[in-house]
């Protein structure tokens, strides 16, 4: 150690106390950093400092590595540099750094600010939507975690919080556009009625995440669904009665735009159901007869008919998810229709066509339902239908023997069934085909 002092000292010696160059010194570093909101919306972020009038460069600097220069100062200008909080990455710990700036562009030390985090409002998901039946919608939403404050009380901590849940629908060509904003935490909301389908879309906001700039927005679709119902006016017991359905949602598969076409068709949709319904009367509960699913828009199908009853069509409220969309609609079901039912007959008519004056005639009945009745004999005096007498009917069978009279003759006969009851259907009063009986 001593011989490299010695040296050192001889080579002053022999540079006749030459001046050695200095290295150049940076610019002084900025001194005061304050940070904190701009009044009285905390959106923007006011940075400050003090310096000499020199240049000055403003960056974010993240914990955990990586930085990103935020903007710059020419020297002479105001010491302040504004930020919007939205735009600095969300859920970090970050802090503020400024330095100045020489003529030949060597910066000085950083000045920098206290470490904050920038805890985004959490994201905001639809679990349920429930159409009401006065035509308004309920939903409801969860949120999910946010990271743990480990830089409590910092500078850019907000109190009390700027937290809070913007519900919107988006104007359509038939409503404007709703706008609601909740407090932090609601989880729910009823919709007032307006004409279907509209999108709905709900994004939860802080001081760090608002506005378009939240990363995750959920969306519902609230839609409605068609449902018609042809039947014939009336039906033969026991056998078929074809009908023709209509079941189908109006398409909805972008909330912000197909939504709001007004000319958007209706669709048929997997997992959608088409129940036919049926009830004796007005007294009586709707009974699902008929479950049809997977349907086209347009359908046909058939039951069986055992007794007079009304019909309907009704669509049960449907909730299902297309391309990352809840997608809702309420019930519908048709205006009733009523369908009677007339009896059936198997056999009505006489063992011969043709006979002479005094000859034994057999009228024979065959009818369904099987009812204990009077079936009353008719004949036609050309206009009028005219009684001849009544065939006692034991379970819907039964026969009438008589003489034939009205020589030269020949009359159109037919046997009605007065209305009845099956199982506690009715069966309105039914008249047979004619048939014809010719006296010698």
């Amino acid at each position: 150690m001593r011989k490299t002092i010695a040296a050192t000292t001889a080579a002053l010696i022999l540079l006749g106390g030459a001046q050695l160059p200095a290295w150049a010194a940076g610019p002084e570093a900025p001194t005061g950093l304050q940070i904190g909101w701009v009044q009285p919306k905390h959106q923007q972020i006011s940075i400050t400092w003090a310096d000499s009038g020199e240049a000055n460069k403003v960056r974010v600097e993240y914990q955990g590595g990586g930085f990103v220069t935020l903007g710059a100062r020419l020297a002479g200008t105001s010491n302040e540099y504004l930020k919007t909080g939205s735009l600095l990455d969300a859920n970090r710990v970050a802090r503020i750094s400024v330095v100045s700036v020489d003529g030949s562009g060597v910066e000085s030390a950083p000045v920098v600010s206290p470490w904050f985090d920038t805890i985004g409002a959490p994201l905001a998901t639809f679990t349920k939507a429930a159409p009401l039946p006065d035509g308004s919608l309920k939903l409801d939403w969860s949120f999910a975690e946010v990271p743990a404050d480990t830089t409590p009380a910092d500078p850019l901590d907000v109190t009390p919080s700027e937290d809070y849940v913007n519900v919107v629908s988006d104007a359509t060509p038939t409503a404007p556009r709703l706008s609601l904003v909740l407090p932090a935490g609601t989880s729910t909301v009823t919709l007032p009625p307006r004409p279907r389908p509209y999108p709905v879309s709900i994004r939860s906001s802080n001081e760090w995440v608002f506005g378009n700039n939240h990363p995750g927005i959920a969306t519902v679709a609230f839609s409605e669904q068609t449902a018609g119902l042809t039947v014939p006016a009336v039906a033969d017991y026991g056998l078929s009665l074809p009908f023709i359905a209509v079941a189908g949602v109006r398409l909805c598969a972008n909330a912000l735009v197909n939504c709001q076409d007004p000319a958007n068709p209706f669709v048929a949709k997997p997992g959608i159901q088409a129940l036919l319904q049926a009830r004796p009367d007005a007294t009586r509960p709707w009974k699902t007869i008929g479950t049809y699913k997977d349907q086209k828009l347009q359908f046909t199908a058939s039951i069986r008919s055992y007794g007079g009853q009304e019909y309907r069509l009704s669509v049960p409220a449907r909730s299902y998810v297309l391309a990352h969309e809840l997608s809702v609609a309420p019930a519908i079901s048709t205006s009733l229709r009523r369908v009677s039912t007339r009896a059936r007959f198997t056999t009505a008519g006489f063992n011969l066509t043709t006979a002479s004056v005094g000859q034994a005639v057999k009228a024979t009945v065959s009818v369904q339902p099987a009812g204990t009745v009077k079936a009353d004999l008719q004949w036609l005096d050309g206009k009028v239908w005219r009684h001849a007498g009544y065939v006692p009917l034991v379970k819907g069978t039964g026969t009438l023997s008589f003489k034939a009279s009205g020589r030269g003759t020949t009359r159109s006969w037919r046997v009605v069934v007065p209305k009845m009851s099956m199982n506690g259907l009715p069966i309105v009063a039914t008249a047979s085909r004619a048939f014809k009986l010719t006296v010698r």
